[in-house]
């Protein structure tokens, strides 16, 4: 999977997407790097997934389009990074560092996309849509770097329901919301 770059994955029915690295005898687990080349993720109608924990293999990441999966609660499990990070014995693992694009949606079950803010440092680009029980996003006053070049697109309604971190990451990043009526 060394060379994978995109990848698709549409009306799965599956509960999760469980990533095994065969490894040799000789050779240590190198589950964090398995996805090293992955850029571009589009997931739609998997109405099973719960979580797209996997998400931590992919480093480089700078693409992740979610559509219409109708149980997806969260984008990262704490537990499953938990897991994860204990099975690889690394705990410094930032996930979306490299991500530049997200967009979400038609996702009703989906509480969270990460547990506490993210650096976010090359996003530009952030669309929830039908999103409701999303409440929180991952950002604090300091996330993203150019928040002049950021652009976030969302129903009217959602945003004013948002939970903020505090009240400049409220300040910074309201002034960047696009509002779209609801479709």
């Amino acid at each position: 999977m060394d060379t994978l770059r995109s990848i698709d994955i549409w009306s799965c029915g599956g509960r999760e997407i469980e990533v095994v690295e065969k490894t040799s005898l000789n050779k240590s687990p190198t589950i964090l790097q398995c996805f090293s080349n992955l850029v571009e993720v589009r997931i739609g109608t998997c109405d099973g997934l719960k979580d797209l924990t996997w998400l931590l293999l992919a480093p480089n990441l700078t693409s992740l389009c979610v559509l219409q999966s109708k149980q997806l609660e969260e984008i990262i499990s704490k537990d499953k990074a938990a897991s994860i990070l204990e099975e690889t014995r690394n705990d410094t693992v930032v996930p979306f560092n490299n991500l530049k694009i997200i967009f979400l949606a038609d996702l009703p079950e989906l509480k969270s996309i990460f547990w506490s803010a993210l650096p976010f440092e090359r996003l530009k680009y952030f669309s929830v849509m039908e999103c409701l029980k999303l409440r929180k996003l991952p950002l604090d006053s300091k996330s993203i770097l150019k928040v002049e070049e950021f652009d976030f697109h969302c129903e009217e309604e959602w945003i004013q329901g948002i939970e903020w971190e505090d009240e400049a990451t409220r300040n910074r990043f309201l002034p960047s919301f696009n509002r779209r009526a609801p479709h």
